[in-house]
């Protein structure tokens, strides 16, 4: 479960820049020894209109936070307590944690960039690297570091008539030999009170995890409002354990403050960005 919001402390419609601040909340729970992480992150962000009739957007983001592992030790079972396949509890572990829990700060950077070349299309990209401080992340006496982890992103959003607009995407991330690529397109259908007021949006569409699973996504905005849901299907062998079941996503987002449009050209920075 997690939670965040953002907003801007800073605007200068004459300099078309703004500097905006955002607080994150992650909390997660899985496994037989109740392994849990919980994230507080800090992220800072500056976003600058550029070009010809400001065509251009960049944007560069940091961020740092806290992040807490714990796991449950008595529910836990080691290869010691195993004697020709029996398991028996009350034989020693063998193993020695100095701590069942683990609290290290992390921190991460990137740079987004943003191009509408005509009135009908829109190019987004990002890059980011994330653990860039490399923490300890272990149990005990592990020396065991978080490895840096690389994301890129491309999104675009090109309108097929008034009303209907495709949205053709690409997420790729790094992080040592593991590595995982998603691409696929999502349908948006606006209905529009005029050519600058829409009343709500529905949309959906289906990405492909490489070698993994399916994802299929809907969507529906209204004023300011937005909820969405995803649910993978697994196409991978692991197949086999998992009987094609994945993972749903459920989330909810809202606009405390929208800037109303009055004018087409002259939308408040950075309305196409939220």
């Amino acid at each position: 479960m997690g939670a965040e919001v953002d907003g801007a402390v800073y605007k200068n419609h004459r300099r078309q820049e703004l500097l905006g601040i955002g607080l994150t909340f992650n909390g997660d729970k899985a496994g037989d020894v109740n392994y849990s992480s919980v994230q507080a992150v800090l992220s800072l962000s500056y976003i600058k209109n550029i070009g010809r009739r400001s065509r251009h957007k960049i944007g560069l983001g940091l961020y740092g936070g806290i992040i807490n592992n714990h796991f449950d030790f008595d529910l836990s079972t080691w290869d010691n307590q195993f004697v020709d396949g029996i398991f028996y509890p009350y034989l020693p572990t063998g193993e020695n944690f100095e701590s069942i829990q683990r609290l290290y700060a992390d921190f991460g950077a990137g740079a987004f960039w943003s191009y509408l070349p005509t009135k009908t299309v829109l190019l987004r990209a990002a890059v980011s690297a994330s653990h860039i401080n490399m923490p300890f992340y272990g149990f005990g006496e592990s020396d065991a570091r978080l490895p840096v982890k690389y994301t890129a992103h491309f999104y675009s959003q090109i309108a097929l008539t008034r009303e209907v607009s495709l949205s053709p995407m690409l997420y790729a991330s790094w992080q040592r030999s593991f590595s995982e690529f998603l691409f696929g397109c999502n349908v948006e259908y606006f209905n529009k009170k005029n050519s600058y007021t829409t009343l709500y949006t529905l949309g959906g569409g289906i990405l492909y995890r490489w070698n993994d699973a399916l994802v299929f996504n809907g969507f529906v905005s209204w004023q300011n409002l937005r909820f969405s849901i995803a649910y993978d299907v697994n196409v991978s062998p692991f197949v086999v354990a998992t009987h094609g079941r994945g993972g749903m996503e459920i989330a909810i987002s809202y606009i405390f403050k929208k800037r109303t449009i009055t004018r087409i050209g002259k939308e408040p920075c950075p309305y196409d960005i939220m």
